[in-house]
């Protein structure tokens, strides 16, 4: 049984320290065209929430792994079942295995020049009607 007291020293406790650096998190945020001037304030906000975000990500991406180590197919699953998460689906997107990517290329292939080759068709009859 896990004694209380490990648990409380194993979390790290609150404090004015931040775990991301906040001239990294500083260059993140110059990086958008809309951002004028960060002020340290904001900036240490900023630093906190995401490191909050974070942690909660991480903290319901484990709690559906029943007791596993938390891999990245575990993230990408609560992204992609939670509509509050859906603005990730991009930056965590479920894996797949290269010949499925590969498949899926030659079908979009396929269908691409299907579509193609219709639009062809029914050009050159809408020009013989034309006539």
């Amino acid at each position: 049984m896990v004694d209380a007291s490990k648990l409380q020293q194993q979390q790290r406790k609150p404090s004015a320290d931040t775990f991301l650096p906040l001239s990294r998190v500083r260059t993140i945020m110059k990086s958008s065209m809309d951002t004028g001037l960060i002020t340290n304030e904001v900036l240490f906000l900023m630093t906190k929430c995401t490191e909050l975000f974070v942690q909660h990500l991480a903290r319901e991406a484990y709690t559906a792994t029943s007791g596993e180590t938390l891999k990245y197919e575990h993230l990408s699953q609560l992204v992609n079942k939670s509509k509050n998460l859906e603005f990730l689906l991009q930056i965590v997107p479920e894996k797949i295995r290269v010949h499925e990517f590969q498949e899926m290329l030659r079908l979009n292939r396929a269908s691409g020049s299907d579509e193609d080759d219709d639009d062809d068709e029914s050009g050159s009859e809408s020009e013989s009607e034309a006539e």
